[in-house]
């Protein structure tokens, strides 16, 4: 394994696995410390994590509460092998063991969001997380008992239930140095003992966002701010028969300017670097987003049968505006007109869950269930453009893009105790698929007209009306029936009381589709709009593991080795041109999915240990290595007589994550007269990667981008029974400004100044923050 360490990451490979290995080689130190039992519902059963044949970390709700972890971006800092990006207010992306998709490209996710086990959109998740029991995260195809059969995982948010007999709730607040304000509260407590409960929790959450600031505009104070309301129920009229609902509103609204880096090669606008946290454009971009969750959970106990019912509603509105003159080129060009695109995007989804699972048999045990959702999802858009060829001339084009999945599913999940130490697990699923989607562009007005130009205005009109309407995808192509037959199998052997080992097998499932292509240059394609279309991907992982529990208990220990191959992996491109009648290369935009045969492998690790009463220390490790094989892709190199080039990418990395990545926590604490002095630390390693922009190697766009760490740490006051809590904590302690995402230049910025500027984000900066909780 450690062979597989580049030479610049090699000493924390090292220091990775030597964390790993040395939880073996601590000596008990006391009798009595036991680590907690996680209990998780990864198989739609409450079972330890220890258990499962399969790797699944969990992030409890006492972890995010002490790593003052306000968003869920801040998920990816405890755990290896995990990339939460949000580029901007609008996309937000999850990647995991190597697999990631661009959010633009309009495939199915390669991770999927659960919220309390149903499905949504991952733009709900990136959003503030207040009063959780548990963050799930399930590695691998999710072929049998997920509402979606991805390849790369599932991450299940867990919020916490209301009780029939017990009170309880906390307030929260923190302040930080970024303007940042998080307060957040809840309280539960049995209406009727035993029979009715009721918990109600909420939070306000403020700060600064990415703190760029816009030097065009002046504007200066960039805010993120959020709040939300949760009601939880529980009804159990009886023993064999619990209903629980739950419903949650958020609303978020985040400035959005872009920082910009480069040298103006026209010498008149100032040189930025990506620390310098900069934006160029004459307009401030936002983006907004509120929804509402609503889940009914009912639970009936009958004939020795768990009867399982989730009907779920989810529906949100997303709302964001952007320049398209990033770098605010177009003050160069005599022009009035404006440059920047608004989007609204609108999702109500339904989906139902209907299962039943047999209950504690002695050799098999079962489960059975139907399935169905359907998602209407519509984003429509204004695009504000200007002719730098034709004077500054500007104008609008508006659209229309209807996106409606249905899908309706057959599974079961079977347990078969073989012997007291053998046991075996099959699922099997089928799905099918009823797919709609469509994109029409429609051409809007004239937003300017040079004065050179206003006698031809009707001529104008007409010369571009006659381009309109675009169809980007026709009307034989715009809907799509298909099936797929996805499961999994297997086998766990308890080798000895503390360490089992199991072997597993897993198909995931993507379905096809057509790249949305909104140009009428798609004709010039060798088969036309039929080019647009891409096949389904499936992939088959392949897992071998232990896990296990050290020094009576003290300690625990897990481990995997997976292989998965692809057949028909979704690949996204942007930037391609095809050559049009005339010979000249005609931009395709919005990108191309394409098809390509793909393999990863991996090693991922994680532990705890109670060093001491008083000494704790945990972490996880994460390797993994994908490349395309024997693949192509479209591309801008053609061969003589074609009109679309084709790329071999053989052995090119599958996507832009890091290979190696760890995170390492620890916590110790001073008892004091019926209260503990602690501090601890929250340390996470993110190996070089590639830049997966179609721009990446051009316009001094990076290729890679630079392994970075991040330190976290806090020292605190609590009560010894937790009742309050009082701490003081940095984030990004030595101010690591690492760039984690760079494009290329706008179209203006190129056609005037040849590219001088682009856009860079970097990791947050420094943090200093204090919180203070009370709990009852």
């Amino acid at each position: 394994m450690t062979n597989q360490c580049k030479k610049s990451s090699f000493p924390f490979c090292r220091t990775a696995i030597a964390t790993a290995l040395g939880i073996l080689a601590v000596p008990a130190l006391a009798a009595d410390l036991v680590l907690e039992e996680v209990v998780v519902t990864a198989q739609k059963r409450a079972e330890n994590v220890q258990d499962i044949a399969a790797t699944v970390n969990v992030v409890s709700g006492a972890d995010i509460d002490k790593f003052a972890a306000f968003d869920f971006n801040s998920i990816e800092q405890q755990t290896a092998g995990l990339t939460l990006s949000s580029p901007n207010a609008r996309n937000s992306t999850i990647s995991m063991r190597g697999v990631s998709i661009d959010p633009e490209a309009g495939v199915s996710a390669a991770v999927d969001v659960y919220w309390n086990d149903a499905t949504v959109r991952s733009d709900i998740a990136f959003n503030q997380m207040y009063d959780l029991e548990r963050i799930e995260i399930l590695r691998g195809p999710q072929g049998t008992l997920q509402g979606r059969t991805s390849p790369g995982g599932a991450i299940n948010m867990v919020t916490k239930r209301a009780s029939l007999d017990e009170t309880s709730g906390f307030v929260q607040g923190s302040v930080s140095d970024n303007n940042g304000y998080n307060g957040q509260t809840a309280y539960g407590a049995p209406l009727i003992d035993g029979v009715l409960g009721v918990r109600v929790s909420g939070v306000y959450d403020t700060n600064n966002g990415t703190n760029v600031d816009n030097i065009t505009t002046g504007f200066d104070d960039q805010e993120a701010r959020a709040y939300s309301g949760r009601l939880s129920t529980i009804w159990q009229p009886t023993d064999t028969l619990e209903s629980q609902l739950i419903y949650q509103y958020l609303k978020r609204t985040t400035d959005d300017p872009k920082a910009m880096s480069g040298v103006d090669a026209l010498g008149e606008r100032p040189t930025l670097d990506a620390k310098d946290r900069k934006a160029l454009a004459d307009t401030d971009d936002f983006g907004d987003i509120h929804f509402n969750l609503l889940n009914l959970i009912t639970d009936w106990e009958v004939m020795n049968h768990q009867v399982t019912g989730i009907v779920a509603y989810q529906e949100s509105t997303k709302t964001a505006q952007t320049a398209n003159d990033r770098a605010y080129s177009l003050q160069y060009v005599d022009t009035q007109a404006p440059s920047n695109q608004g989007t609204q995007t609108k999702v109500d989804a339904m989906s139902y869950e209907l299962r039943a699972a047999s209950m504690d048999n002695d050799f098999w045990n079962y489960m059975v269930g139907l399935y169905y959702q359907d998602q209407n999802t519509t984003t429509k858009f204004l695009s504000n453009t200007v002719r730098t060829d034709i004077a500054g001339l500007g104008l609008s084009t508006n659209g229309v893009l209807p996106v409606n999945a249905n899908n309706f599913a057959i599974f079961t999940f079977n347990t078969f105790n073989v012997t007291d130490t053998v046991q075996i697990e099959a699922g099997l699923r089928w799905t099918y698929y009823e797919l709609y989607r469509r994109a029409d562009i429609y051409f809007g007005e004239l937003t300017y007209v040079p004065p050179s130009l206003e006698a031809f205005v009707d001529q104008i009109e007409e010369g571009i009306s006659a381009a309109f309407p675009i169809e980007a995808v026709p009307d034989d192509k715009d809907s799509k029936n298909e099936d797929a037959v996805t499961g999994s199998l297997a086998v766990r052997y308890d080798w000895r009381d503390d360490t089992n080992l199991y072997a597993s097998y897993n198909r995931g499932y993507r379905p096809s589709g057509i790249s949305i292509v909104p140009s009428p240059d798609v004709v010039f394609l060798p088969d036309g709009v039929n080019d647009l279309l891409y096949d389904e991907e499936t992939s088959d992982a392949f897992e071998v593991g232990f896990k296990s529990r050290l020094l009576g208990g003290q300690a625990a220990l897990n481990g995997a080795l997976y292989y998965q191959t692809y057949d028909g992996y979704l690949g996204f491109v942007r930037g391609v041109q095809v050559l049009n009648d005339q010979g000249q290369p005609a931009d395709l935009p919005g990108g191309l999915v394409f098809n390509g045969d793909a393999n990863i492998w991996g090693v991922e690790l994680d532990g705890q240990i109670l060093l001491t009463e008083t000494w704790n220390a945990g972490g996880t490790m994460s390797y993994s290595k994908g490349e395309y094989d024997g693949a192509s892709k479209p591309c801008n190199e053609r061969q003589p007589g074609q009109v679309l080039g084709s790329c071999d990418i053989d052995g090119e990395p599958l996507g832009g994550e890091p290979e190696w990545s760890f995170s390492l926590n620890s916590e110790y604490y001073y008892p004091l007269d019926g209260t503990e002095l602690y501090v601890r630390g929250l340390f996470k390693y993110t190996d070089d990667r590639i830049n997966t922009e179609a721009s990446a190697g051009t316009y001094n766009v990076s290729e890679h981008f630079d392994s970075y760490e991040v330190l976290d740490l806090f020292v605190g006051w609590r009560s010894s029974v937790y009742t309050w809590d009082v701490s003081v904590w940095a984030k990004n302690v030595f101010d690591e400004d690492a760039v984690n995402f760079q494009q290329g230049p706008d179209q203006y910025d190129i056609a005037i100044s040849e590219g001088s500027y682009t856009q860079t984000n970097t990791i947050h900066e420094r943090i200093f923050g204090m919180t203070a909780r009370y709990a009852f």
